[in-house]
């Protein structure tokens, strides 16, 4: 009869003996479910699954298999698919104003908050979100009445399916994971 693979795993090394025998899982999500957002329900319940699969997960699978379980929810990231499809240019202009530090993130900016989660000096992270978006959710309400949201929901909407912007060419936009020293998509 053969030893499961979990039970080799603890038989040979013990649970907690070796910072780097489990694993490391990254979701990258977002902070549109932190507050209210017209007509997003259905994202912002998406949004917080993620949340709660990363806890839990860090839960089961930390004290199980010794895998850290993180996310990483980024505010409007420039020079990105989805600040192209989602923040139009009828509001990108302004955008910056109500932004705390007066700009928009970078790619760099999650590339580097995933590589210290990713690094020893994050080894002891597990099983939270972390907001990299330069204080915005925290800092205003909405700006947008309803009536007007909905007007450029529509104006968004028929432009993003006149000129499809493509497929995302950056790994960020899914989970990584790394077991055992090895990166998986």
């Amino acid at each position: 009869m053969t030893m499961s693979l979990r039970t080799r795993v603890l038989k040979k090394d013990g649970p907690g003996r070796n910072s780097f025998s489990g694993g490391f899982i990254l979701n990258i999500n977002a902070t549109l479910h932190y507050t209210a957002s017209w007509y997003q329900i259905h994202v912002s319940a998406a949004k917080a699954t993620f949340d709660a699969l990363t806890r839990n997960l860090a839960l089961e699978w930390g004290t199980d298999y010794e895998i850290r379980v993180i996310g990483i929810a980024p505010g409007p990231i420039g020079e990105t698919i989805g600040m192209r499809k989602l923040m139009p240019r009828e509001i990108n202009s302004k955008a910056r104003d109500y932004m705390p530090l007066y700009k928009l993130g970078e790619k760099w900016d999650i590339a580097m908050t995933a590589l210290h989660l990713a690094s020893d000096a994050g080894k002891y992270i597990n099983g939270t979100t972390i907001i990299v978006d330069g204080g915005l959710w925290l800092s205003h309400p909405r700006h947008l009445a309803k009536d007007a949201v909905k007007d450029l929901s529509r104006t968004v909407e028929k432009r993003s399916r006149a000129t499809p912007i493509g497929i995302p060419t950056s790994k960020m936009s899914w989970t990584l994971v790394l077991y055992k020293g090895h990166w998986l998509l």
